[in-house]
């Protein structure tokens, strides 16, 4: 990325100093700013109708992180969805094709912020596992 320290602005301010003169250099130095201003007015024009084009849009630092660190991102939303999964229950759908979780007296599940509804799912009991071991068939193709 761009990065000016005084040092560099320093040189340069002098360099434009020579290259236009004293006269025009505050002219151009109000034609840059002017430009610069009007390419802010320009992207943050663009960002308000993309965003309400797409509300659930992640915030503009969220997709800049994606873009330079993929992996870290992906990491950050595996991370922030096992601590949003973690405290639910088993959901089922009941016939009429509504999901409800079993310990809520039929109540519907709750869905997620973009409508559909979410299921998690948790391991059996150890109660539910068989503990003998269950005869396999001979398959006669594998001999």
């Amino acid at each position: 990325m761009l990065s000016l320290s005084p040092a560099k602005l320093l040189v340069v301010l002098v360099v434009a100093l020579i290259v236009l003169g004293p006269e025009k250099l505050p002219d151009m130095a109000r034609q840059v700013g002017a430009l610069w201003g009007d390419l802010r007015k320009w992207r943050s024009r663009l960002e308000s109708e993309v965003r309400g084009t797409f509300p659930q849009l992640p915030p503009t630092h969220e997709v800049v992180q994606a873009v330079r660190s993929p992996l870290s991102f992906l990491d950050r939303l595996a991370d922030a969805h096992e601590s949003t999964d973690g405290a639910g229950g088993l959901v089922e759908a009941t016939q009429n094709g509504s999901e409800t979780d079993p310990g809520s007296n039929g109540a519907a599940a709750p869905g997620g912020s973009d409508g559909r509804a979410q299921i998690r799912l948790e391991p059996p009991a150890a109660s539910e596992i068989a503990l003998e071991p269950q005869a396999v068939p001979d398959d006669p193709s594998m001999n």
